[in-house]
């Protein structure tokens, strides 16, 4: 507070590391008079930083000795939730930008050599984003306990295990057998239960909702494999509504308000990629699963920045991975609602929308009703 007793913020706290020197001397002499700067060349220190200072937003290389920067940006969304984190290399490696959606949950993904603007803007964008969620609404306490299949698939993939170890997750407690007359009869499963409400971190933990989310999910494909996996996970806890045309998207979503979606890449890929872009822009509440049989680097890489995808799966997909996926999908989406200001970290890059500003022009019913 100065002499005429006005508040003026912090200078936004911006921590950048990467194991060449050279680079961090850009950074330095690029953003020192915008941004209180931390420059560490390895992981290890930057997680010092981390734990000794609010930083607003780290941006990290991957390659790097010891710890890569998917590793340190794992760490740090547990150690520091409201830091946003950008990863920025120079490689197109497809486990760095797989690892980057589902263990970093970044917001941005760079690659090198990165245009200057395009670095400013996404680092203006961060520093809002994180500045904007600085402040939490509390939610109450008292959550509801922990349903033992889904404890038992965190502890299962939590560690370094083989497929055979993961796929034993898919026991009789997880599975449902749908039909071929079923799957015709209907395109929800309705649940006989509600879903469990389980803490992934300390931030969610404090913005939960009960009994106010719809925890059903939007399964956006043709393949009746990953159709019987998705409902083999859900088992009778939440409803998933299948649909096989946008049309059908818009409509479910209109009608049910679901909190996530999953969706296959496969077929006209340019097609979903503007829809998934399309849906962030319109409910950012919305959380999205993509599931793809290959990992196309250029594509993961665009689904993040304009779409904030929140996993990738890859085909086959088992019905207990897509079980801890759903569910840490749908606390994300209790966490959007609970707190609207968290919807800003996952402000997307423009994209044309083209003919589908029409079609999702009928979201804003959606809107109005989660608001």
């Amino acid at each position: 507070m100065n002499a005429q007793g006005i508040t003026h913020d912090p200078i936004p706290r911006v921590l950048f590391v990467d194991d060449e020197q050279r680079v961090l001397n850009s950074m330095r002499i690029m953003f020192r008079r915008r941004f209180e700067l931390f420059l560490v060349t390895d992981g290890a220190a930057a997680l010092e930083v981390i734990k000794g200072h609010k930083i607003d937003v780290i941006v990290a290389d991957h390659r790097m000795p010891h710890m890569t920067g998917v590793e340190v940006l794992a760490a740090v969304r547990e150690l520091s939730p409201q830091t946003v984190r950008i990863l920025l290399t120079g490689y197109a490696d497809l486990d760095a930008i797989e690892g980057s959606i589902n263990d970093g949950e970044v917001f941005r993904f760079l690659t090198k050599p990165c245009p200057l603007a395009q670095l400013r803007e996404s680092l203006e964008l961060a520093v809002e984003a994180a500045r904007s969620s600085a402040e939490l609404k509390e939610s109450p306490a008292d959550a509801a306990p922990i349903d033992p299949r889904e404890q038992l698939a965190h502890e299962i993939l939590s560690e370094e295990s083989p497929q055979e170890l993961i796929d034993t997750v898919d026991t009789q407690d997880f599975t449902r057998t749908m039909t071929e007359q079923e799957l015709a009869a209907t395109d929800v499963i309705q649940p006989k239960r509600p879903a469990p409400v389980t803490p992934i971190t300390e931030l969610y933990q404090r913005s939960q909702l009960r009994e106010t989310v719809n925890d059903s999910v939007i399964v956006f494909t043709a393949d009746p494999d990953v159709i019987h996996t998705v409902t083999e996970a859900a088992q009778d806890r939440f409803p998933v509504h299948i649909a096989s045309n946008i049309v059908q998207v818009v409509r479910i979503l209109t009608e049910h308000q679901p909190g996530v979606l999953m969706t296959d890449v496969a077929g006209d890929r340019r097609t979903i990629q503007t829809m998934t872009a399309s849906l962030k822009r319109h409910l950012p509440e919305l959380v999205t699963i993509v599931i793809s049989e290959h990992r196309d680097a250029l594509d993961m890489v665009w689904l993040i920045n304009h779409g904030q995808i929140f996993r990738f799966l890859q085909k086959p997909i088992s019905a207990g991975r897509c079980a801890v996926s759903l569910h840490a999908a749908q606390q994300h989406h209790r966490a959007l609602r609970a707190n609207p200001v968290l919807k800003g970290r996952h402000v997307v890059d423009a994209s044309d929308s083209g003919v589908f500003n029409g079609v999702f022009e009928k979201l804003k019913s959606v809107r109005r009703l989660w608001a």
